[in-house]
C-alpha cells in the first residue's frame, strides 16, 4: 500500500470469504493488525444466517457489523429502498446514507457528513468504480475506489479510501460503513453502480 501524504489518510479494505461462508472485508490502515473487520450479516436472524452459511445469499441486503481492534462495534443496516442505518453497538444513532443518482451520509446530529459522486474525470473501468468524497460544502475531501472482480463468485474485491485529512471517530465510521454497504451489501452509490 503506497503511504499516504502527510496529514491524509488511506484505508485499505479486502473481502474474502469467511468459513462459515459470509463475506467479509478487513481495513487495514497501513502494515500490522487489521483497523477493523466487517461481516455480512452478523446481526441478521437465524433463518438469514443460515441462508448464508449454505450459500443461498452471500451478499445484499442485511445487518453487517464492522469491529474495531478496540472492540467496539458498528452495526451497518443495508436496506434495498430506504437510506442505510448506520448505529454503534449500544444502539446510539451514528446516522443514515441516502442512495440515488449519487449518495449522501447525514449524521445523527450533524447534518451532512459527506456525498458521494462519480469521477467526472476517470472513466469508469470493468476493474474500478472511482468515486469523489465531498464534504458538507461540496469540496473534494477524497477519493474512494471500489475494486470489481471480473468474473467468480465476489463481485467487489475490495476498497480503498484516500482522504485529505485524519478522519474522527463519526467520519471513520461513516466511512468504513458506505465501504461496507457497498461491497458487502452490495448497494449502488451512484447511477454507474447499478
Amino acid at each position: 500500500m503506497p503511504a499516504p501524504e502527510n496529514g491524509s489518510t488511506m484505508i485499505e479494505g479486502r473481502v474474502v470469504h469467511k468459513v462459515s461462508n459470509a463475506l467479509k472485508i478487513t481495513f487495514s490502515a497501513g502494515p500490522g493488525d487489521p483497523l477493523a473487520v466487517g461481516v455480512r450479516g452478523a446481526g441478521n436472524g437465524l433463518g438469514a444466517k443460515a441462508a448464508i452459511l449454505f450459500g443461498f445469499k452471500n451478499s445484499g441486503t442485511g445487518k453487517h457489523r464492522i469491529t474495531y481492534a478496540d472492540g467496539s462495534v458498528v452495526w451497518v443496516e443495508s436496506r434495498s429502498s430506504e437510506p442505510t442505518v448506520l448505529s454503534r453497538g449500544d444502539g446510539t444513532a451514528i446516522g443514515t446514507i441516502q442512495r440515488a443518482d449519487t449518495s449522501t451520509a447525514v449524521g445523527s446530529t450533524a447534518g451532512t457528513l459527506f456525498h458521494f459522486v462519480p469521477d467526472a474525470e476517470e472513466a469508469e473501468t470493468p476493474e474500478l468504480y472511482r468515486l469523489v468524497v465531498l464534504d458538507r460544502m461540496g469540496e473534494e475531501t477524497g477519493r474512494l475506489d471500489v475494486v470489481r472482480a471480473s468474473t467468480g463468485h465476489i463481485p467487489i474485491l475490495g476498497t480503498r479510501l484516500r482522504l485529505r485529512h485524519p478522519l474522527d471517530r463519526v467520519e471513520r465510521d461513516v466511512l468504513l460503513g458506505a465501504c461496507v454497504d457497498i461491497t458487502l451489501g452490495l448497494r449502488p452509490y451512484v447511477a454507474a453502480m447499478r
